[in-house]
């Protein structure tokens, strides 16, 4: 009787620890589509401070990056032409964990144009619930996140789901 009983209490006790951890890490995730964007207050790496609120109004795509991140430095050039050529939204690149000097020679080896704000002790990539990078959240004009993914994406693609995603 009790090695019939063993089994079935500890599968049982398996099942609630899964459920708990579950119901825990999905109350945790925030900034999914249909949420609110979160508010954040960041530095370039001039100093200039940035907020989210300061893009009220206008289509903003936020990237989760890291310069050791292999599939974000492989995205970069997708997201460089996209800040380049696509000018009904604004890209801001959130620098996760980084430190000002190795954006600066990032930014100087890359030539690259884009805006990025250093997270540097990751307050705002754990607001949002950013495990892995790069993360993207598309959101609309009016502050509410559209789409969110992880994993690099296209230029063209990121046109597509703002096109799919934002009603003008």
């Amino acid at each position: 009787m009790v090695k019939k009983i063993v089994p079935i209490f500890v599968i049982a006790a398996a099942i609630g620890v899964i459920g708990f951890l579950m119901s825990g890490l999905s109350g945790k995730v925030s900034a999914n589509p249909g949420d609110k964007a979160i508010e954040f207050e960041l530095k370039d790496i001039n100093g200039q401070v940035y907020r989210l609120s300061d893009f009220k109004g206008q289509i903003v795509v936020l990237n989760f990056f890291a310069t050791w991140c292999q599939p974000c430095i492989d995205e970069a050039p997708e997201l460089e032409a996209f800040g380049e050529e696509y000018k009904d939204a604004q890209l801001i690149i959130i620098a996760k964990g980084e430190s000002k000097m190795r954006m600066e020679k990032y930014i100087k080896e890359n030539n690259s144009k884009l805006l990025y704000l250093l997270d540097t002790k990751e307050e705002t990539s754990n607001e949002y619930s950013v495990i892995g990078q790069p993360d993207t959240l598309i959101i609309n004009k009016e502050g509410i996140v559209v789409e969110r993914f992880t994993g690099p994406t296209t230029k063209d693609r990121l046109i597509e789901l703002i096109t799919e995603k934002v009603s003008s």
